[in-house]
């Protein structure tokens, strides 16, 4: 259908709930379902794309004001259809969950995660436009509340249930999103929390903070990670190293320049080389550790290589409108 609810939660949020799991398969005893624990990511990239229809649903009048009633935002179907497939995408998806078993705790947090998306974008409360508590729900729905809802499905809770959603945030915020979308949100009449600060003062928080953040988040992610797995501290010292020199490499380049590209207005060339390193080097070190260590749970790990093949088809794009069309400045 071309909506892309189903393109953004397969290519967006849901690569950044895959090291928490790997992090808490490989530092802990627990035992869960392998296919309900894939089974859970894959309902959480539907409640992901859940939430995105929700929004495109709420907004069909602000859309066609603004121009951006197109296929994409879901105006390829009638309303009657919109809200069917918003109710069929909720009901799979919690039927699901009961069949895949687990304690209340964690269907609590899905309820809790599953409430936000619906205040962020429908009236009244509507938190979308509501500048910083917007921006707040948001960061919550796509990264935070997902994480806790895998790591309360597997029954594990240490220092780590806390501080991974926090640092799986700050590799990505969704401010930085804002910010890259600040001039169509404007133009659309969206009042986003980088709308609010304006376009200067959120370039700068995003390029003078929240990308310097997302280094020292991801070295403190791997550095955990190498030592809580005395194991795997030879494939995990070798993925910081590379992550690490590509960051440093890609960031003299830029203030050489020799290396300009950006994919988009937030992504200088050091943050383009920290997410592929996550993606390419991070990522498929941790699931290696995982099919050594926990091969059952290789089910996972299939589902970790569905999702990378998903975005680097998304990166190419990406890479051929940047070189096509010019790079940013």
């Amino acid at each position: 259908m071309g909506l892309r609810a189903w393109k953004l939660a397969l290519a967006g949020p849901a690569l950044y709930w895959y090291f928490p799991v790997f992090f808490a398969l490989l530092t802990s005893s627990t035992e869960v379902s392998p296919v309900g624990l894939a089974a859970l990511l894959v309902v959480l990239m539907v409640s992901a794309a859940w939430g995105f229809l929700v929004n495109d649903l709420a907004d069909r009048a602000a859309d066609s004001r603004s121009g951006r009633a197109d296929v994409l935002h879901g105006h390829g179907l009638g309303s009657r259809s919109m809200v069917a497939l918003v109710l069929a995408t909720a009901g799979v998806s919690w039927a699901v969950v009961f069949l895949i078993g687990g304690g209340y705790v964690f269907k609590v947090v899905l309820a809790i995660d599953y409430a936000v998306a619906v205040l962020y974008s429908v009236r009244p409360p509507k938190l979308k436009v509501r500048r910083f508590w917007g921006f707040l729900a948001n960061s919550l729905i796509e990264r935070p509340l997902p994480i806790v809802v895998l790591l309360t499905y597997m029954n594990y809770y240490t220092y780590a249930t806390v501080a991974l959603p926090i640092l799986m945030e700050l590799t990505w915020s969704v401010f930085k999103h804002q910010t890259a979308d600040i001039r169509g949100d404007i133009a659309a009449g969206v009042d986003t929390f980088a709308a609010s600060l304006g376009e200067k003062v959120s370039t700068r928080i995003v390029m003078d903070v929240l990308n310097p953040l997302s280094v020292a988040s991801l070295l403190v992610l791997v550095g955990m990670a190498w030592v809580g797995v005395e194991d795997m501290r030879g494939p995990l010292a070798a993925a910081l190293a590379v992550s690490g020199i590509a960051v440093v490499v890609a960031f003299v380049g830029e203030r050489l320049g020799r290396l300009r590209t950006y994919l988009t207005p937030t992504d200088p060339p050091y943050i383009i080389a920290l997410n592929l390193s996550y993606r390419y080097v991070v990522l498929p070190a941790m699931a290696y550790g995982v099919l050594a260590y926990r091969a059952s749970y290789y089910p996972v790990v299939i589902l970790l290589a569905v999702s990378l093949g998903y975005q680097s088809a998304a990166y190419v794009r990406m890479v051929r409108k940047a070189f096509g069309g010019g790079s940013h400045g």
